[in-house]
């Protein structure tokens, strides 16, 4: 079992951008006051929601800090929003990127994609790795990696 340095417990709450309504899990102030965020006003996370693993950032909101919790993540919680979530975590590495095999493959085997990557932000980074996880479909996978090298090479 995983010992946690940060842990609370708190409502669903909505957050609306517009045209979309988002479930948050907004920290405690007193967690908030305890944790030292860094001049980007974002903190990498690793921990649980109701004891499924995430990787997550703290996001701001006008002096308070939420956890975003996907629809997925909700699922797999069984909540929904309103719903209470047990939430535990540690303070990640911020430039720490879990990288797919299939596109370190693919980066390996080629040098200008593979510099072009290394420049990256790790924000970046994540947001591309998050667009091979999130491809449901081998096939999809490879023409979203195939889409990210060519990106790449243009940089």
């Amino acid at each position: 079992m995983i010992e946690y340095e940060h842990t609370f417990t708190t409502q669903l709450s909505e957050l609306d951008f517009g045209r979309m309504v988002y479930a948050v899990a907004y920290l405690p102030t007193e967690l908030i006051q305890r944790l030292l965020f860094p001049k980007s006003k974002r903190l990498r996370i690793d921990g649980e929601v109701n004891g499924v693993r995430i990787n997550a950032g703290l996001l701001p909101d006008g002096g308070r800090y939420y956890l975003l919790i996907s629809k997925k993540l909700q699922k797999q919680c069984g909540v929904t929003k309103g719903g209470t979530v047990n939430v535990a975590f540690n303070i990640a590495d911020s430039d720490a990127v879990d990288v797919p095999r299939e596109l370190e493959f693919a980066l390996q085997a080629d040098d200008s994609a593979k510099r072009a990557w290394e420049n990256l932000t790790a924000g970046k980074m994540r947001g591309h790795c998050y667009r091979i996880e999130s491809a449901k479909r081998i096939e999809t996978k490879q023409r979203r990696i195939e889409e990210i090298l060519e990106e790449l090479r243009g940089l």
